[in-house]
């Protein structure tokens, strides 16, 4: 290897690969990363000896950045630039990541970056950043597992047990992905009750707006419990008891409510227990629950 003197500065591909093969095997940073943390042209070649660090000391910026504020359920906080691109600044590491476009209802995964509210056990779409375009066609998977390290692994429910491909690394791409709960699906039926607990109708969901945006998220020793808000159109086959004279048997509405998805400690997947405060005509405040 060429001899370095202690004022020769970094300009190439090559002086990035230099301190990379002095991160652990284990690490996976490209030199885009390396550049973000201030390993840029303005910078000056340390000695040898300086370079034999730590991956810590190597994520030790050169400003201190600002922390998120606090109360945030979020690992990573989204500021606005003065042309409108989010950036998003990691927890773990401080590494600030300049997003393709994020929506309000998604959470981003990017870089070294999961967001904290990401769970196993839940179902999620997934959008490639900055297109239009869905991993697995645009269909829910849940989340079975997020891997350790820097370049996190995220592997989704597969077609079979034996062979599962569904699975990509959070630093896969530049752009990285944005991630959307989803709780509620066509199809999905609920039994309707009324202000009283009373059963007053059979639902069946048939329209839901994608953008099902995640409110807050309870850890508890044995369950965990996500509150996410949803806009729906359902289907609704009122009952013929409890003295109810109705001068129709099928109603279809648009409405809203939070739905409560639950994933106990001992499963392996989250299903929706109810979806509550949805206003009915004729009848109010009514919930949905599950058959």
């Amino acid at each position: 290897m060429p001899h370095i003197e202690n004022d020769q500065v970094f300009d190439s591909h090559t002086d990035e690969c230099f301190i990379l093969e002095r991160l652990s095997l284990y690490a996976t940073i490209r030199p885009e990363d390396i550049k973000s943390l201030g390993a840029d042209q303005g910078l000056v070649r340390r000695p040898r000896a300086v370079l034999r660090r730590s991956l810590q000391d190597l994520f030790q910026s050169r400003h201190e950045l600002p922390t998120p504020e606090e109360g945030q359920g979020s690992s990573s906080s989204l500021e606005s630039l003065a042309d409108d691109t989010p950036v998003i600044q990691g927890r773990d590491f401080p590494i600030n990541y300049k997003s393709a476009g994020i929506k309000a209802h998604e959470l981003p995964v990017i870089g070294f970056n999961v967001d904290d509210k990401i769970c196993p056990g839940f179902r999620y779409r997934v959008r490639y950043m900055g297109t239009k375009d869905f991993l697995f066609n645009g269909e829910p998977r849940m989340l079975q597992s997020i891997g350790i390290g820097y370049g996190k692994r995220l592997t989704f429910q597969g077609e079979t047990h034996n062979h599962n491909e569904n699975y990509f690394w959070s630093d896969s791409r530049p752009e990285g992905y944005a991630f959307s709960v989803c709780a509620v699906e066509v199809g999905d039926k609920f039994v309707l009750y009324d202000e009283m607990s009373r059963a007053v109708g059979d639902v069946d969901i048939i329209d839901v707006d994608e953008k099902q945006t995640e409110l807050k998220t309870d850890y508890e020793p044995n369950y965990v419990t996500k509150h996410v808000r949803v806009h729906l159109t359902v289907n609704i086959k009122y009952h013929m008891h409890h003295g109810m004279i109705m001068d129709v048997t099928d109603h279809v509405i648009n409405t809203e409510g939070t739905a409560e998805i639950v994933r106990n400690r001992s499963a392996l997947k989250a299903t929706v227990q109810q979806i509550g405060n949805v206003h009915v005509p004729r009848l109010g405040k009514c919930s949905l629950w599950r058959e």
